[in-house]
């Protein structure tokens, strides 16, 4: 499934010095994500940080790389709201939207895994697993018809517990293994967003074990305030430092970055 061999010598870099100087060798000015990399976000539950990160990093891609689109898939709350926190940390859409280089995929209105047809053939499988296949082989259309360059956010897959997919760990391989051949098609990078300790440990481990990459959120009280912190536990296709760095929300930097041993 996901194979080191998949990965092209081609990087995206984050946007994100601090990050970008972890990932390609030791300090390297020159890191990042390798090409068609499907890379998890995953977070402590009580920490909305691993979204924004992702959100940042995918406006990010739209910045750094002429011709390319950005698509974004949200489950979890619906589409105004996310451009409400958008706002909320001056990241402005708007442009990208009006390009048309900015795309959102509603996965939020799809409640249930069937309704019922208005045609005669009674009830209509409309699972979002089917949806999400279905959105990534439209991503694979633009790239081919349109010749972009395309990146994704999947901002939660808590969906799988609520369709009571996690609990197939057979399926839930199946569905990665088709995800991950459209993906290796269209390359770029794709983000998934994943809440910690919700899904079945069975799903859980193995979507950790077939991603390409991982960027894991830890959370911890320094003094009287929460400190959320970062570190790249995996990245295939490239050398990366794994240090734990502090990571802080900031309107004017938009992600503020350090390394803990310099606290």
């Amino acid at each position: 499934m996901s194979d080191q061999t998949n990965l092209s010598d081609i990087k995206y870099p984050t946007g994100l010095d601090p990050l970008d100087r972890r990932m390609g060798g030791q300090f390297s000015t020159d890191g990042g994500i390798p090409d068609g990399s499907i890379v998890l976000v995953y977070h402590p539950p009580e920490s909305n940080l691993g979204t924004l990160f992702s959100q940042k990093l995918l406006m990010n891609q739209l910045e750094l790389n002429a011709n390319s689109k950005a698509f974004y898939l949200h489950s979890s709350r619906p589409q105004h709201i996310i451009i409400n926190e958008f706002k909320a940390y001056n990241w402005d859409i708007s442009t990208f939207s009006k390009e048309r280089r900015w795309q959102f995929f509603d996965m939020w209105h799809i409640t249930s895994s069937h309704v019922a047809s208005s045609s005669k053939i009674g009830q209509i499988d409309i699972r979002r697993k089917t949806y999400l296949k279905q959105a990534y082989e439209k991503v694979l259309l633009i790239k081919k018809t349109e010749k972009v360059k395309c990146f994704t956010v999947v901002d939660n897959l808590l969906w799988l517990k609520e369709d009571d997919f996690d609990k197939n760990a057979s399926k839930i391989h199946e569905f990665f293994k088709e995800l991950t051949d459209i993906i290796v098609q269209i390359g770029g990078v794709h983000f998934l967003v994943l809440p910690k300790g919700i899904l079945e440990k069975t799903a859980e481990n193995l979507i950790i074990s077939v991603v390409n990459g991982i960027f894991e959120f830890s959370r911890e009280v320094v003094g009287s305030k929460n400190q959320d912190q970062l570190s790249i536990i995996k990245m295939m296709g490239t050398s990366y430092e794994s240090e734990i760095l502090d990571i802080t929300p900031d309107t004017k930097e938009g992600l503020r970055i350090e390394s803990t041993s310099k606290m």
